[in-house]
């Protein structure tokens, strides 16, 4: 993980990267079915998009009824293995954010390495920075409480572009908070 202290790097750009999966452990079989991201350019929010996924196998309803994500919405699209070598590329030397960054690399991760492709080592966890900043006193550290706690309004929860616009949001406000 990046050390909080080397946040100071205004001109620095982000990939701020959120998954949606099919379950909680890609060893286990669960696959990517959407890749959101928000690109964070000298301290301003400047690209959201995501890109649905079409899994080998199918989406189970209680994923479909967390991120309504339909098995009909992914039938067209690109598959993983043509998706990610790609977006590996899209990311390449930049620090990734993530809130809980730790489920979203050990999917990536996991899915590069199939691949053949480089990890990714080089990320900000905004949970984490949660966990350091002192102005922020709720016990829990979920997306959807900082997210209330800071007034930012994640309009489709569980959607990885919105997902990654309030994560964004959320990481320019803590690390204000924290300088």
């Amino acid at each position: 993980m990046k050390d909080i202290f080397d946040l100071s790097n205004e001109n620095e750009e982000y990939v701020v990267v959120d998954l949606e999966t099919t379950g909680l452990d890609p060893a286990y079989g669960s696959e990517i079915i959407e890749i959101g991201v928000t690109e964070i350019k000298n301290g301003n929010i400047v690209k959201n998009y995501s890109r649905l996924i079409k899994p080998k196998g199918i989406i189970p309803t209680e994923i479909t009824r967390i991120t309504n994500i339909t098995n009909d919405m992914v039938t067209d699209c690109l598959s993983l293995e043509e998706v990610l070598p790609n977006f590996r590329r899209y990311i390449g030397n930049r620090t990734i954010i993530a809130h809980n960054a730790k489920f979203d690399l050990k999917f990536l991760n996991f899915y590069l390495r199939e691949l053949g492709l480089d990890i990714i080592e080089n990320y900000i966890c905004t949970l984490e920075l949660l966990k350091k900043n002192k102005n922020y006193t709720l016990r829990s550290k979920s997306l959807k409480n900082a997210c209330e706690h800071y007034g930012i309004i994640n309009k489709e929860a569980h959607r990885a572009d919105s997902d990654t616009l309030a994560t964004a949001q959320l990481f320019l406000k803590v690390i204000e908070e924290l300088k």
